[in-house]
C-alpha cells in the first residue's frame, strides 16, 4: 500500500529521500494538510433552489450555461475544473453519463428516444484569498421537464429547474446562486397571460360552467311549468264556461280532474328532471375544469432528434387541447338549452 510522506519547512535543508517506491509527496505542513483534506472531502455547507417554469433547453444553452460558469470561476476565483459531468435522462427510465464537457460538445443519441432531463455538474478547487489552501466547491444544475405518457406521445407538463451549490464560502456561493438564477430565468418563456388565467383558475371555471348548466336547466323547468299550468287552467276554463255544462257536471269535472293527478304527475317529471340535470351538470363542471387545467405550456428538453419529433406532436395536440376546451364549453351551453327544449316537449 503506498505511503503518504509529509515534508516540513524545517526539513528542507536535509538530504534528499527516496521517493520512488510508492510515497507521494506534498507541498504542505501537517496542519495544512489536515486542513486541505477537510476542506477537499468534509461536508460543505449547501445553497439549494427550484425555479418552475416552462422552458425549451437544446444542447446550445447547456453549452452556454458551461461557458459562463466556467469563465467566472476561472477569470475571477482562479479555480480550476476538476470534474465535469452530464446526466442525461430519457423517457424509457434510462440515462447517459458524460464524463466531461468535449463528451457533451459531441453526444450524438441513435435510439429513438426522448430526453427529458439532464443534469450538470461542475467541482472546483478554488483557492481563497483568506484560505491557505484550495477547497473543492461544487455546481449541480438540473432541468427536468415532467413527461407523461399518452398513447405514443410525451406530454411535458410545467418544467422545473433545481441548483445546488456545496461551498465553503458563503459569499462565493451566494454570487454563483444569483448568477445561475439570472441565467436559467433567461431561459424560462412567458406564458400566454389568457392561457395561464384559464389554467389557474380551471376549477373555477369548471364551476361555474357547471352551475350555469345548471341554470339554464331550472329556466327550463320553470318555464316547463308555467306553461302546463296555462294550459291546465286553460283546459278547465275552457270546460267550466260552457253554459251547456250543468253545475254538478262542472263539479264532477273538477273533481275527475283533481283525482287524476296530472298536476303530482308533472311535477314528479319535473323533479326527476332537474335531478337527472344536476347530476349531468356536476359531469359538465368537472368535464371542463379537466379540459382548463390541461391546457399546460410545454417544456423540453430537445437533445435527440426523437425529443424534436415529439415536441412538434405535443405542439400540435395542445392547440387541439384548446379546441376541446372552448368546444366543452360550446357543448354544454347547447345541451342545456337543448335538454330544455326536448323536455318541454315531453311535458305536453
Amino acid at each position: 500500500m503506498a505511503e503518504i510522506t509529509i515534508i516540513n519547512h524545517e526539513e528542507e535543508n536535509q538530504d534528499p529521500k527516496n521517493f520512488s517506491k510508492g510515497y507521494l509527496t506534498l507541498p504542505f505542513e501537517g496542519d495544512q494538510f489536515k486542513d486541505f483534506i477537510s476542506g477537499l472531502l468534509g461536508k460543505p455547507q449547501s445553497i439549494t433552489k427550484s425555479i418552475v417554469g416552462n422552458f425549451e433547453i437544446h444542447m446550445d444553452d447547456l453549452q452556454s450555461l458551461f461557458n459562463l460558469v466556467n469563465q467566472r470561476i476561472t477569470q475571477q476565483n482562479m479555480g480550476r475544473l476538476i470534474q465535469f459531468t452530464a446526466k442525461i435522462h430519457f423517457n424509457d427510465k434510462s440515462s447517459v453519463q458524460l464524463g466531461s464537457y468535449e463528451e457533451l460538445l459531441t453526444y450524438n443519441e441513435v435510439k429513438p428516444i426522448i430526453s427529458n432531463a439532464v443534469e450538470l455538474s461542475w467541482d472546483y478547487l478554488i483557492q481563497f484569498s483568506d484560505k491557505t489552501h484550495p477547497e473543492k466547491q461544487s455546481i449541480e444544475v438540473t432541468f427536468s421537464a415532467h413527461s407523461r405518457a399518452y398513447r405514443s406521445t410525451y406530454f411535458s407538463e410545467l418544467g422545473e429547474i433545481n441548483i445546488s451549490i456545496y461551498h465553503t464560502a458563503r459569499s462565493w456561493g451566494s454570487d454563483i446562486e444569483a448568477m445561475l438564477t439570472n441565467q436559467v430565468v433567461s431561459l424560462l418563456k412567458p406564458e400566454n397571460k389568457i392561457k395561464r388565467f384559464i389554467r389557474v383558475n380551471g376549477s373555477g371555471i369548471g364551476l361555474i360552467s357547471g352551475l350555469l348548466f345548471f341554470l339554464i336547466t331550472l329556466i327550463g323547468a320553470y318555464q316547463a311549468s308555467t306553461n302546463f299550468i296555462a294550459t291546465e287552467i286553460n283546459k278547465v276554463k275552457s270546460f267550466t264556461n260552457l253554459k251547456a255544462h250543468s253545475a254538478d257536471e262542472k263539479l264532477d269535472f273538477l273533481t275527475s280532474y283533481v283525482a287524476s293527478g296530472t298536476s303530482s304527475q308533472h311535477y314528479f317529471k319535473v323533479g326527476i328532471f332537474i335531478l337527472i340535470m344536476l347530476v349531468v351538470s356536476v359531469i359538465v363542471g368537472i368535464w371542463i375544469s379537466a379540459n382548463a387545467e390541461e391546457n399546460r405550456e410545454p417544456s423540453f428538453i430537445l437533445l435527440t432528434r426523437k425529443s424534436l419529433e415529439n415536441k412538434n406532436l405535443i405542439l400540435k395536440m395542445n392547440e387541439k387541447q384548446w379546441a376541446y376546451f372552448f368546444g366543452s364549453l360550446l357543448i354544454s351551453i347547447i345541451t342545456g338549452i337543448a335538454s330544455n327544449y326536448i323536455f318541454n316537449w315531453l311535458v305536453q
